[in-house]
């Protein structure tokens, strides 16, 4: 705020720095006095590991202001943490590892997408079971059968489940795993061996059975060195109730598609390259398990506060930095009815993504929610919104999806659409309960 304002000005009086400051790397208010070095400080914190944002305000009245320079002394980079020996490191996992019975690799965000290939050589040369984080998915191929594949850790869909494969685990190595990606604590209470390259986002390091290491210099060691032993699918038992359920296998809803089967026919049409987007609710939870994701940096979702809406915008930015890649958005109804006009945004600045409308007329994971906790329905409940004639309204193109045969079709149509240029609506009546088994 302008330093002039009185106190009982109130006027869009908010405290911003408070408001930021827990999702945030850096804040910090540019005055004219040396306003290179807030901008500076911010920078360095934006680009320390782990990579994050940084906050600056500007009051209108500073920004009139001449600069007043006084010091000009560049500010360094942090200096990284000390990072062990990377052959030092590769042989005290390769020790553990040869002492477990039930070891499970946990990948999370703090894995580079260019160290992709160099993991997945080392995951499939010595056999190891591994799972995911949802912001780590397409990490490794979830469909190479070379990689012993377990599923997605982190609250997505059939979380026990995923929970279940973590408790029986001997050994988790967490590589690159952060804990800000989930919404438990069994981080906390099981073995983990922390395999990471900076601190996590809480700014500090585990304290003991931590390996700080240059991940593309290990995974070059251990592609040296003999697997420690050889493991026989430990956790096979999980995966095949999971891939039975991924089948559709499990309770189908009373009428209309069952959530799994919308996966798999898009999944079946759909280039290995295709960038997804979620936004918030029970969609989010299906699609970060059980969309098979191939190549790094191909899905992307909100996880932890998890504004809605982010699904649509996440798609246009996505289509903007790489315009070759299909662009699958996935929304709800009601998300989608929060930034529907932003297809108008789409089509006129040349973004033609593929919007995926999940209509179950209702915000499904608070109304399950509420009914878990035995309480009546209230507020989650609305009237169908035709997604498509919103579309039309845009100026994009859309229909309507009730069959895998139908949604195939609508898809193949989209790709046709986008490849012309124009965004396209896709929506899928669903039963509202169709989530419940599996959310």
């Amino acid at each position: 705020l302008p330093a002039s304002w009185p106190p009982s000005h109130t006027h869009q009086r908010l405290p911003l720095h408070d408001i930021y400051r827990p999702v945030t790397k850096h804040v910090e208010a540019v005055t004219p006095l040396d306003p290179h070095r807030p901008v500076r400080r911010a920078l360095i914190a934006c680009t320390s590991e782990p990579l994050g944002p940084s906050y600056l305000t500007l009051s209108a009245e500073d920004a009139v202001r001449p600069a007043c320079i006084l010091h000009e002394e560049s500010l360094a980079l942090r200096p990284a943490a000390t990072a062990q020996d990377a052959r030092v490191a590769a042989e005290e996992l390769a020790r553990r590892l040869a002492e477990a019975e039930r070891p499970l690799v946990v990948i999370g965000l703090g894995v580079r997408p260019e160290n992709a290939p160099g993991l997945r050589r080392w995951l499939a040369a010595w056999h190891l079971p591994v799972a995911v984080t949802p912001k780590a998915k397409g990490l490794v191929d979830e469909r190479d059968p070379a990689i012993d594949f377990v599923g997605v850790v982190g609250g997505m869909a059939i979380d026990d489940l995923m929970v279940e494969a973590v408790q029986q685990a001997d050994l988790l190595v967490g590589f690159g795993f952060d804990p800000v990606e989930v919404d438990k604590t069994w981080h906390a209470h099981r073995p983990v061996l922390w395999v990471l390259e900076s601190a996590q986002a809480t700014g500090l390091l585990p304290r003991r059975d931590l390996l700080l290491v240059d991940h593309h210099a290990l995974l070059a060691a251990l592609g040296e060195l003999a697997p420690p032993r050889r493991w026989e699918r430990p956790f096979q038992e999980v995966q095949a109730e999971r891939a039975a359920i991924a089948a559709g296998k499990s309770r189908a809803p009373a009428q209309g598609l069952a959530p799994v089967r919308i996966v798999e026919a898009l999944a079946a049409v759909l280039p290995a390259e295709t960038i997804v987007t979620t936004d918030v609710g029970s969609h989010k939870y299906l699609f970060g398990q059980f969309w098979p994701s191939r190549h790094p940096e191909t899905f992307w979702m909100s996880n932890g506060l998890s504004g809605m809406g982010y699904g649509l915008a996440a798609a246009i930015g996505a289509k903007l930095a790489r315009p070759a890649a299909p662009v699958l958005a996935v929304l709800g109804d009601g998300g989608f009815s929060m930034v529907c006009q932003e297809l108008e945004t789409a089509r006129r600045i040349g973004a033609p993504v593929t919007v995926l409308v999940i209509a179950d007329r209702s915000y499904s994971l608070i109304r399950i929610g509420q009914e878990n906790r035995g309480l009546p329905r209230y507020g989650v409940d609305f009237e169908p919104i035709d997604s498509v004639l919103v579309a039309q309204a845009c100026g994009c193109a859309g229909t309507v999806a009730r069959t895998p045969d139908e949604l195939a079709a609508a898809a193949r149509q989209a790709l046709a659409a986008n490849e012309a240029g124009l965004p396209f609506v896709i929506e899928v009546p669903l039963d509202p309960d169709a989530y419940r088994p599996i959310v």
